[in-house]
């Protein structure tokens, strides 16, 4: 029998692998268009799915796209993600009952720029999204509205092979066989790339969060370094003034001495009196030295906290006066935004990096740090990167000038895969690199 022409578009929406709505492509639309909004999706980052579906609410393509909602539950404005260019050209997917779907997910997304906009479907038993798409689609398709070809059979339940279901070869029908076999295996390898790819994306995420902590502790180091040198200083001058003071009051004991000798009962009377008032000043000006002493350690510890304040409120103040300034701008990219533009730049390592109306400010203040948080990396590690891709030479210090090597050396295409110190040397030409001894069958390769 033929297949059916008829088609609908359906959006459905997960949460933790589980559909939690369910609508028309139409209402979908509405969202978007700002009409109305999604109160249980409100401050949260969704997980959705564009469905194709043929007159036998069978699935003919998926796209699986992240959207954000606002505070109000409003759709994020600058969401501008082609779902039915997508569907057109995605890659090879299962077969939910009517042939393998044209599938669009962030391991195989026919538009680069779009692919961080996109997610990764999970195929464990037990919690398989297109499983959950495939019997939502056939339990509540009627009730949704979506068309039905009543010319055709009522759909039936398709066969999504498990790795038990997989056949054996020497079946009494071989051909059929053998598609159904191509077909599981088709549907193996994208579940092996779509977990290689979450795996991958998990250890740039944990690399990065490492690199944070290092340059934090680091920072905290340098000021608990720098005020230790400082008490250090502070207490040797204490300790100077206090040697001086000891000076002097043994000198004074010593005059006081001779007078006593030479004036007798009187001098002594008098000498007994200066050594209580001495002493008595010698204590306040322990104290005060002391006090002195304890209000300078709080200047110290309270220093960088406001330096830091400081700091944080000068940026806010640049930015809120660029924000300002660049507000009649803004509304112009906005509407350049809402007439289907899309702003891309190119960085080494990131790409071509689609930026919403609302990042432009961010990425012409620092392009760098932007690209960096593309890459997963810190700033520091990508323009450390970026001086390595740009001129890969070994940067060893070497001979009585100390200057760097400049040999040639493998580069690193991929800013979280650069370690600083080791893939910008070469020890076969640099004797203090470490040791790789393919290196030069490499370059001449190249």
């Amino acid at each position: 029998m033929a297949g059916s022409s008829v088609t609908s578009e359906a959006i459905v929406f997960f949460a933790e692998h589980r559909i939690t709505k369910s609508m028309l492509h139409a209402d979908f639309e509405a969202i978007l268009d700002g009409m109305v909004g999604v109160p249980e999706f409100a401050r949260k980052e969704m997980r959705g799915a564009y469905c194709l579906v043929n007159g036998q609410l069978k699935v003919k393509a998926l796209v699986l796209f992240l959207i954000g909602f606002d505070e109000d539950g409003m759709a994020d404005t600058t969401w501008n993600i082609p779902l039915r260019h997508l569907a057109e050209h995605g890659g090879p997917g299962p077969d939910m009952g009517s042939g393998p779907i044209r599938l669009a997910c962030r391991s195989q997304c026919p538009v680069a720029w779009h692919q961080d906009q996109l997610w990764d479907p999970s195929m464990k038993p037990g919690a398989n999204d297109f499983v959950a798409v495939r019997d939502l689609l056939r339990q509540r398709g009627p009730k949704m509205g979506l068309e039905m070809d009543e010319g055709l059979p009522p759909p039936t339940v398709p066969p999504m092979l498990s790795e038990e279901e997989i056949p054996t070869l020497g079946a009494t029908d071989p051909d059929p066989e053998r598609v159904r076999l191509a077909r599981t295996i088709k549907e193996l390898r994208l579940r092996i790339h779509t977990l290689e790819s979450g795996q991958k994306e998990e250890m740039a995420q944990l690399r990065y969060a490492q690199q944070q902590k290092e340059e934090i502790l680091n920072t905290q180091l340098e000021k608990v370094l720098m005020q230790f040198k400082t008490l250090k200083s502070q207490n040797a001058a204490l300790r100077e003034q206090s040697g001086s003071l000891k000076d002097q009051v043994t000198s004074l004991r010593r005059d006081q001495q001779e007078q006593d000798r030479q004036q007798g009962g009187e001098t002594e009377r008098l000498r007994q009196q200066y050594q209580l008032e001495l002493e008595q000043r010698l204590e306040e000006e322990r104290a005060r030295l002391a006090d002195e002493l304890h209000s300078k350690e709080m200047e110290v510890l309270n220093r960088d906290d406001l330096i830091a304040q400081l700091r944080k409120d000068v940026a806010g103040l640049k930015h809120q006066q660029m924000k300002v300034s660049n507000a009649g701008g803004e509304q112009m990219l906005r509407k350049l935004e809402s007439l289907g533009l899309s702003f891309i730049a190119f960085h080494p390592g990131a790409g071509h990096v689609s930026i919403g109306a609302d990042q432009i400010s961010d990425y012409m203040e620092n392009p760098l740090a932007f690209a960096a948080r593309k890459c997963l990396v810190t700033e520091d590690h990508y323009r450390a990167w970026l001086a390595h891709y740009e001129n890969p030479v070994c940067q060893v210090a070497v001979g009585p000038e100390a200057r760097a090597c400049g040999k040639r050396v493998i580069r690193v295409d991929v800013p979280n895969q650069f370690k600083p110190g080791v893939s910008d040397c070469n020890s076969n030409r640099c004797p203090h690199c470490r040791s790789d001894a393919a290196i030069d069958n490499v370059l001449k390769f190249r």
